[in-house]
């Protein structure tokens, strides 16, 4: 084999052994950024759970399944007040002030994602619906 010919090999090799390095580092990285920038959350009668209750400041999809038979939402509020400290109004449900997105009207057994650009700090997670914010529907999430 020629001197040039092993050269050639050698380069090609390095070549391919770079583009395999890179690959895999993207894989990684979009990985475990998927991982830090979605939350499951499900919601029943009168719970609301997510897991996990972080997620990295960014776009953060929300999974959102109501295991419950009756019809619920699911709406964020950015807020500095805790879940269970919400001031309830008259009409049996909670302002809404601060509220970045939310799922409505999930009939039970149903799913659907959300995905919203959160910034750092705290959040609630709550279903609106009157009375369900009180019954129990509620949970603190926080982005960092």
């Amino acid at each position: 084999m020629s001197s040039l010919t092993h050269h050639r090999r050698v380069g090609l090799l390095g070549l391919v052994a770079a583009f395999a390095a890179i690959i895999v580092a993207v894989a990684l990285a979009s990985t475990s950024d998927a991982a830090s920038k979605s939350s499951k959350v499900t919601l029943s009668e009168f719970k609301i759970s997510a897991s996990p209750k972080t997620a990295s400041a960014g776009k953060v999809t929300f999974n959102v399944k109501n295991a419950g038979d009756m019809e619920h939402e699911m709406v964020v509020i950015k807020t500095s007040t805790a879940a269970s400290k919400l001031k309830v109004g008259s009409n049996n449900r909670v302002s809404e002030k601060g509220s970045v997105g939310e799922v409505e009207d999930l009939a039970g057994g149903k799913s659907k994602k959300l995905t919203l650009n959160l910034k750092k700090g705290h959040y609630v997670l709550i279903c609106n619906i009157p009375g369900h914010y009180k019954g129990g529907m509620r949970a603190d999430f926080t982005v960092k």
